[in-house]
């Protein structure tokens, strides 16, 4: 034969090259080979193993008893049966998810090593990553561009807040998380979990064996939703082995804090995230997700700090909100963060049955008292940390806010270093501990003539909190500042951030798009507490100060501004009322003339309010008699606060009172009940963690002759807490029956 001309040679390399590239590309799209899902089957050795594997791939039982009988055709065990019902498997999956839902299916049919054996480093459709999002992105290149965004930023954790450069990398921060499953209408389960080392566990959990499209993780601020998402990035980035995140593509954590109600899904992305690509529209970035949901996940994260959530005009919003409400994205993972009280939200329309619900605690009481052993005992004293124990024991207001893992360690801190007596009984007296412990530490690292006094640090909590209380009450419910905000303080905003309550972040302006400027510094407080409390610190004194002269102070004005929706501002509220027991009585009267709130919520906030009070327990009591005329009081979804502030009413109708409980009796309480009537919708005879712990709090500190307890058709969301309750009746001498 006559060797090819050169031109000819030419041909072979320019078409037929790319030719058999182009086919090889097709075959990596047509999914899993015959090849290695025979040899698989080969490999199922018993008949268990194979069952196990059908019930994970969604086979039904009798489809699995075909295969199984196939196995055993002509009088010999064969793998012909197997064989079959992976190549039946493969016909229902698209390619690109083949290999990830098979070594799934095998993990969770307890097959890890032929998982490892037959999946591991095989080829997961290459064609995926060189996906173009634009010209100049693509998958690949937009999942290292988030890889450095979460390694760099989101997966690290500053310790202190008193020490800038105290960062712990992610990985040596594993915060147990102890979760509550809840079923697909809202219900809490009674199966209680704690996600130890992954809490991308979160994504493998399954409702009605299909995972979610939809998760929503709730949880009072601090308890660990913004740690938990942090675990999951970081899992994400390197590719953790055995979470469901292991082999995505793409995974977009997108903050509220830094959106507005006006900021659409793709400019969020964009901008906190991708901004230094110049060719990356949102709309572009937006039409990618919707045309490969099943490689992208999203995580948005504080849903309570998103102005969008309660526009009232949402034809002028975003579209965040729609893909809240699974009408964009619907084939898209999404997982919200929030605070209890916008769970309500979920509970409309089909988004009951969309969204699987888990709730994260934060340190339990046995996890916030390891926390302090080991604390201790690394220290000089280690057996200063039984005291700390014992002081929280009897301070239920304090011992709430060590559920906080930040606060748990600064709470250690003071305590430490003597800066935190038994007389701190509230919330506000401890975070104003805090900052006169922070004075101190800022002091011991500064010159002499630089040392900050009592005195002007009380100047700087206030001036603080005039940006706090600003950012609060804006539309946008401002977390994340600008220099600009502080442009009337500057020399406040250089203090603040020596003493550790603010800290400065500034980027090159390479990162943002349109702008002049070489760099764009964010301003944040270290935690959302800590601006409430110094807002509230703030509104106090500006009140104080103008009250006897103006007939509407400036608390009766915000109080007027937020009548709608007082439930986001309580902290601010009971801040506010724990700086002066005056300012107490005026919340207390406005919130009594707040007819907008259901009755039992008015008097709910207005106990939670009473908690943070300081004076005698006879004189506040009189204080908060002043307000309270009613004979008798019906809370609903008492928190530890309302437990705490009920100590400070009229003895008659402390008596009185009930919290979603019967009670009987004459002048002493004798007996309760607490009993859901058979009538009760069954997602409403839950009893939550707080009410328990409320509960047997009450039994503990007022009820000294207490004969009959009934607990009957109720569910209890937590075992603790059942536990807690029963072990607080025993408490009581008198107690002779508990049912």
């Amino acid at each position: 034969m006559s060797p090819l001309p050169q031109h000819s040679l030419s041909y072979v390399f320019d078409v037929l090259c790319p030719l058999v590239m182009y086919l090889h590309s097709m075959a990596a799209h047509e999914g899993i080979a015959d090849d290695l899902l025979s040899k698989l089957a080969e490999d199922i050795e018993t008949g268990e193993q194979m069952e196990a594997l059908g019930r994970t791939l969604g086979f039904r039982v009798e489809d699995i008893n075909i295969y199984t009988e196939t196995n055993r055709i002509e009088g010999r065990v064969t793998s012909k049966g197997t064989r079959d019902m992976l190549f039946d498997w493969r016909q229902t999956v698209e390619p690109c998810d083949q290999h990830l839902r098979l070594e799934q299916a095998l993990i969770d049919a307890k097959l890890v090593m032929l998982a490892d054996s037959h999946l591991k480093g095989t080829l997961r459709d290459p064609g995926i990553y060189s996906k173009k999002i634009s010209a100049s992105l693509t998958v690949q290149r937009c999942r290292e561009k988030l890889e450095k965004k979460y390694r760099h930023q989101l997966c690290k954790i500053q310790m202190k807040p008193w020490d800038q450069s105290d960062y712990a990398e992610f990985k040596d921060m594993h915060t147990v998380v102890t979760m509550v499953k809840k079923d697909a209408r809202g219900q809490d389960t009674t199966k209680k979990e704690i996600l130890q080392g992954s809490v991308a566990e979160i994504f493998s959990t399954k409702v009605n064996g299909e995972l979610p499209a939809r998760i929503l993780i709730s949880a009072p601020a601090g308890r660990g939703k913004t740690t938990a998402v942090a675990k999951m990035a970081y899992d994400w980035v390197h590719r953790e082995k055995g979470s469901a995140l292991e082999h995505l593509p793409l995974l977009f954590v997108v903050k509220f804090r830094n959106t507005t109600q006006l900021t659409s899904i793709g400019e969020a992305i964009k901008s906190q995230l991708l901004s230094d690509v110049d060719d990356l529209t949102p709309e572009g970035l937006e039409s990618f997700i919707r045309e490969n949901q099943g490689i992208c996940h999203i995580i948005l994260d504080g849903l309570d700090e998103y102005a969008g959530i309660s526009s009232s005009n949402r034809s002028l919003g975003s579209n965040i909100v729609s893909v809240i409400r699974w009408e964009e994205f619907p084939e898209c993972r999404v997982l919200i963060t929030t605070r209890p009280h916008l769970e309500n939200f979920f509970n409309q329309a089909e988004l009951p049955r969309v969204y699987t619900k888990m709730w994260v605690e934060g340190f339990s009481q046995e996890s916030s008292r390891e926390y302090i052993d080991k604390f201790f005992a690394s220290t000089s004293n280690p057996c200063r940390g039984h005291g700390l124990k014992v002081y929280l024991d009897d301070q239920p207001l304090i011992n709430e806010l060590v559920k906080t893992p930040l606060f748990c360690l600064m709470v250690c801190h003071l305590w430490s270093k003597e800066r935190l007596n038994t007389e701190t009984t509230t919330q506000t007296e401890l975070l104003d501990s805090v900052n006169v412990f922070l004075m101190h530490h800022a002091n011991a690292r500064a010159k002499s003539k630089d040392k900050i006094t009592k005195g002007e640090l009380i100047k700087i909590i206030r001036k603080l909190g005039k940006v706090a209380l600003a950012g609060l009450i804006d539309d946008s419910k401002k977390l994340v500042f600008t220099p600009h905000d502080f442009r009337r303080v500057p020399a406040i905003l250089d203090r603040a951030c020596e003493l550790g309550i603010l800290s400065k972040t500034t980027i090159p302006t390479t990162m943002l798009p349109l702008s002049h400027n070489t760099t764009s510094t964010t301003i944040e407080f270290y935690h959302k507490l800590v601006q409430e409390h110094s807002a509230g610190k703030y509104l106090a004194a500006k009140t104080k100060k103008y009250m006897l002269r103006l007939k509407s102070s400036k608390l009766d004005r915000l109080l007027r501004n937020i009548n709608a929706n007082i439930g986001d501002y309580e902290n601010l509220i009971r801040f506010a009322a724990g700086t002066d027991n005056s300012l107490c009585i005026r919340i207390m009267q406005m919130l009594l003339n707040n007819f907008g709130l259901d009755k039992s919520e008015r008097y709910r906030i207005l106990l939670d309010c009473s908690s943070e009070t300081k004076g005698t327990q006879q004189k506040v009591s009189s204080l908060v008699q002043r307000c309270v005329n009613a004979e008798s009081i019906v809370l609903k979804s008492p928190t530890v606060y309302t437990v705490v502030g009920m100590q400070n009413l009229p003895k008659q109708l402390k008596l009185q009172i009930t919290a979603g409980l019967r009670r009987t009796g004459g002048q002493q309480l004798k007996d309760i009940k607490l009993i859901a009537p058979l009538s009760l919708p069954s997602e409403k005879k839950s009893v939550s963690r707080e009410m328990m712990r409320g509960l047997g709090l009450l039994i503990r500190e007022q009820t000294k002759n207490l004969q009959r307890f009934w607990l009957y058709g109720v569910k209890c969301t937590d075992k603790e807490e059942l536990v807690y309750l029963i072990e607080s009746c025993r408490h009581v001498n008198t107690m002779s029956e508990l049912l």
